[in-house]
């Protein structure tokens, strides 16, 4: 909690005072993903909200990442609040390859996954979040697509993001630049 006060207060938030993590690390926090999953279904049968950051490059833990983890934990919550959903379980998971988190919600999967959409949508840093809403009978994620949302634009271009990322359009730290000025503009907002 102290680190969490002194990053709420700190003037300069950065996305590269972390440790640099290496493939191999984020191949096996992705694994460890679909194992805690898979627990929590086992022992809740609901949908599950999973959290993650769209935080590209080899640090995914920072002071930066930080406050946006919190920012989109708080929106969550604030949209179940105001649905009148209940939280059947919450779990969160902290790494130097990025905080995540796993909330199994007693509510329609479709109905939630739309109200996530929104939130990714509508708020400002919702962009810079990963909002899964995983099915419980599948285990699959449910698709933006489903509900003719389509994939999301480019932190820098705003072409579709799916698109720059393959090619490789910008560089590391274009992104980074693009994410700070957002969360730099959130903040002074």
């Amino acid at each position: 909690m102290l680190l969490l006060n002194i990053i709420m207060n700190n003037s300069t938030l950065r996305f590269d005072d972390g440790i640099n993590i290496t493939l191999e690390q984020m191949l096996l926090t992705k694994e460890k993903r679909v194992h805690h999953q898979q627990q929590l279904f086992a022992h809740y049968p609901y949908p599950l909200i999973s959290l993650s950051l769209v935080i590209p490059g080899p640090i995914k833990k920072s002071s930066g990442s930080i406050f946006l983890f919190t920012q989109a934990l708080d929106a969550i919550h604030q949209m179940l609040n105001q649905h009148n959903i209940s939280i059947i379980h919450e779990k969160l998971y902290e790494s130097i390859t990025g905080d995540e988190a796993l909330l199994s919600i007693d509510y329609n999967v479709d109905m939630l996954k739309q109200l996530c959409i929104k939130i990714e949508e509508n708020h400002f840093l919702g962009r810079l979040w990963d909002i899964d809403v995983i099915d419980p009978i599948t285990q699959k994620s449910i698709s933006r697509t489903k509900f003719a949302h389509y994939s999301r634009q480019c932190l820098v271009c705003q072409d579709n993001a799916k698109v720059c990322g393959r090619s490789k359009r910008h560089a590391i730290s274009e992104i980074l630049t693009a994410i700070t000025n957002k969360v730099n503009d959130y903040r002074n907002s």
